[in-house]
């Protein structure tokens, strides 16, 4: 099985790492502290979700589930959250690889999970197993530890896109080619996916922290609200740089726009030039029999002078009004 539990048993400051069958005894005091946590949950976790806690089978089922958008929600004895987290390693290669973190918890029991060596989940193990006091905070707490370390994590995101895009726009000012318009789109849909993630796990971190749960103590919140202000600043970013993006998209439009405008200014000024001439070599090549020049020796240099002196003649008017 998948599953680890910690509990703090009432009146004990040392943590004790408890077996799957000790969680009745230990869920029927209600002044012990419980934390269930799993990993990749599949039918064992399933059974035990249902007959220990007495979840909702469709909330056990969104939970091994992926849930397209974070999300919570307020039951009698429970609240469930749903929070997008970063793969591991997603921030290093700046994309927006997103994982489920559940989290139900009650007024003494919390069950978490998540995907196998999670570090939001390992970290907060971590900081729980040097201070067992920790959970004496309450369950929400430890939710807050996990929640935190998940928000944290966007922000390396976040530093590495906005290198991302000084790059993108560099290489539209100074480079060409299909890729850069390929570059653009992709960016724009890891930012669109961050945005949908930032709207979500934003109103969510407000409402934990606000008051609007009676099972997040008066004393939790404020840990909540400073989450919330940490992910503020990754939604700003992140609508920040969706108007850098658009406005590059924009630049390279223009910049197309105007290559292309240059490309068919060459080409009609070419055309221009080459009507007369071509006019200049139809007219001497239609072979009548009585024709000016059509029998003289220097004939044939005249028709060439003639169109040589049409060119340049063409080319000085052309720079005279400034279109070349």
């Amino acid at each position: 099985m998948t599953t680890r539990v910690l509990a703090l048993k009432e009146g004990q400051t040392e943590l004790h790492a408890a077996s799957v069958d000790e969680l009745p005894a230990l869920l029927a005091n209600p002044k012990n502290v419980v934390w269930v946590d799993m990993w990749d949950p599949g039918d064992a976790e399933k059974k035990l979700l249902e007959t220990t806690f007495d979840l909702h089978p469709v909330l056990i089922d969104d939970m091994l589930a992926d849930a397209p958008t974070p999300k919570v929600e307020r039951f009698e004895k429970y609240v469930y959250v749903v929070f997008h987290a970063l793969q591991e390693g997603a921030e290093k290669k700046g994309e927006v690889e997103l994982v489920d973190f559940d989290f139900f918890f009650g007024s003494n029991w919390l069950v978490s999970s998540h995907p196998k060596d999670a570090s939001a989940a390992e970290q907060t193990l971590a900081a729980v197993k040097k201070k067992p006091n920790e959970l004496q905070k309450g369950v929400a707490y430890v939710a807050y530890l996990m929640v935190e370390h998940i928000t944290e994590r966007f922000l390396p995101l976040m530093d590495h896109l906005d290198r991302d895009i000084d790059h993108l726009e560099s290489e539209i000012l100074h480079a060409t080619g299909p890729h850069l318009l390929e570059n653009v789109f992709s960016m724009k849909k890891k930012l669109q996916r961050l945005r949908r993630v930032g709207m979500h796990q934003k109103e969510i971190l407000n409402r934990l922290g606000r008051g609007d749960f009676e099972l997040v103590p008066e004393q939790t919140r404020p840990f909540f609200r400073d989450a919330y202000d940490h992910f503020v600043r990754v939604v700003d970013l992140g609508e920040s740089f969706s108007d850098i993006v658009n406005g590059a998209m924009e630049a390279y439009i223009s910049i197309n726009g105007h290559k292309m405008n240059e490309v068919m200014k060459v080409l009609t000024l070419s055309s221009t030039m080459m009507l007369p001439l071509t006019f200049i070599a139809g007219l001497y090549g239609m072979n009548f029999e009585v024709m000016p020049e059509l029998h003289w020796r220097y004939g044939y240099y005249f028709a060439l002078g003639a169109m040589a002196l049409t060119a340049v003649g063409l080319v000085g008017y052309f720079r005279r009004r400034g279109w070349l």
